[in-house]
């Protein structure tokens, strides 16, 4: 039978929803694109704000006009807030909450009529929370690793501790042995990923001494950290990254406001001055380190002098790209019962004056590098507009330079010749 899989959302959904297809395929089933007719659609959705809740319809109602017939399976952070709702839309067959997405493979089968043949197949072990591990990512050049998920922070907007639950760290040797397959499969780069890597606690380990030792015990040649928070950028942990040259120097670390009382509000746990001082000491231990940021617009009660005082904070500080979201209510956190709601066309022009400033900053500092060279690793795609071959450098620039297919899946040093809109031009 034919499945097509559909990801909204983060790194995180993206590793689960490969190692959904991966399980699969063992089973026998046969992995088509979305766009294909299948007979059965799996939607792993988001719901971190009303426009993902939006995205994860759309991709129901698409999946239901391209087959009639086919099964449509729903699973993700929106099944586990709304599993009643998506229950009732038409063609939907399954919803799978959080707990049962590593399960979610059998219970496909099942629903299909093969159930007895996967189970002759299967172990009667529980799966981890964690899912079944993967062996790569379909299409991409770097591989996604997840070594943690749930989030126990609370932040006043945030609906992920909701949907995600608490904090739980994968095993390490679970961590090493998944990434010493992704490098025998030929992956040069993985990109540790969790809800909340920064809160990585398993087996004496946090982030940085689990990095040690993945270090140690494979040969991956680039390891990419996800979204850190700024409490969690320990001195221990830039000065790691500072001195090893297969981490790369490119740190998210989420921002939301540069005004103080704002800060306070969303219930974040730092003022703009500390985080001032954190990617200040952060780019002087960690020579052209990318910085990059996440800004919420918008959030309920947020003045034009307060939004003023977060645009003076990002021209001000060495941060390097945003992220821009505007902001968006969700059932049950702290900010849906805040009063004073911004209106929707304030946000918008907000959002276009950030993202213009995230437009400055960004070529303020790939400019930097024109006459340079940059290690960058060769992706497996070309660049649709020019056809030109397309990579990212391990500070996440990406640089577009002529040459064959041999090249792709390799780390090569190019030369930075000059910059054509947001990109870099290069040769080898």
């Amino acid at each position: 039978m034919k499945v097509a899989l559909f990801t909204i959302g983060c790194k995180v959904n993206q590793y689960e929803t490969e190692a959904i297809a991966e399980k699969l395929e063992a089973f026998g089933f046969e992995r088509v694109d979305f766009s294909e007719q299948a007979d059965i659609y799996i939607i792993n959705t988001c719901t971190v704000t009303k426009e993902s809740d939006y995205s994860s319809r759309q991709a129901i109602y698409r999946a239901k006009r391209r087959s009639s017939d086919a099964k449509i399976v729903i699973t993700g952070c929106y099944a586990q807030m709304e599993k009643e709702f998506l229950q009732g839309l038409p063609g939907v067959s399954l919803v799978v909450r959080q707990e049962e997405k590593g399960k979610l493979p059998v219970m496909v089968a099942e629903m299909v009529g093969q159930g007895a043949r996967v189970k002759e197949r299967e172990t009667e072990k529980k799966e981890s929370v964690f899912g079944y591990g993967v062996k790569g990512l379909a299409k991409h050049t770097r591989a996604l690793v997840k070594i943690q998920d749930g989030c126990e922070k609370k932040c006043a907007y945030c609906i992920v501790p909701f949907a995600r639950g608490n904090e739980r760290s994968r095993k390490v040797d679970e961590i090493i042995a998944e990434i010493n397959t992704l490098v025998g499969n030929g992956y040069k780069e993985v990109v540790m990923t969790g809800v909340h890597v920064g809160r990585y606690d398993r087996d004496s380990m946090n982030l940085t001494r689990l990095s040690q030792k993945i270090l140690k015990q494979t040969n991956v040649e680039r390891i990419r950290y996800s979204s850190i928070e700024p409490k969690e950028i320990s001195e221990e942990l830039i000065d790691f990254v500072s001195q090893s040259k297969r981490i790369c120097r490119h740190l998210h670390i989420p921002l939301q406001s540069g005004d103080d009382f704002i800060l306070s509000k969303m219930q974040r746990d730092y003022t703009a001055e500390e985080y001032h001082k954190l990617v200040e000491r952060t780019t002087q231990a960690i020579p052209d380190v990318l910085i990059g940021v996440d800004v919420i617009v918008g959030f309920p009660g947020e003045t034009e002098k307060q939004f003023d005082n977060t645009c003076r904070f990002i021209r001000s500080s060495p941060v390097n790209y945003l992220h821009v979201f505007s902001y968006s209510d969700r059932k049950g956190t702290t900010s849906s019962r805040m009063p004073d709601k911004v209106p929707p066309e304030v946000i918008h022009r907000r959002s276009e004056i950030l993202h213009d400033l995230g437009k400055e900053k960004w070529r303020g500092f790939i400019d930097r590098f024109i006459g340079k060279k940059l290690d960058v690793l060769i992706e497996n795609r070309r660049d649709k507009k020019t056809g030109k071959l397309t990579g990212l450098s391990d500070n996440y620039i990406r640089v577009l330079l002529d040459g064959d297919d041999s090249w792709k899946n390799n780390i090569v040093s190019v030369r930075i010749s000059k910059r054509e809109d947001n990109n870099l031009l290069g040769a080898f």
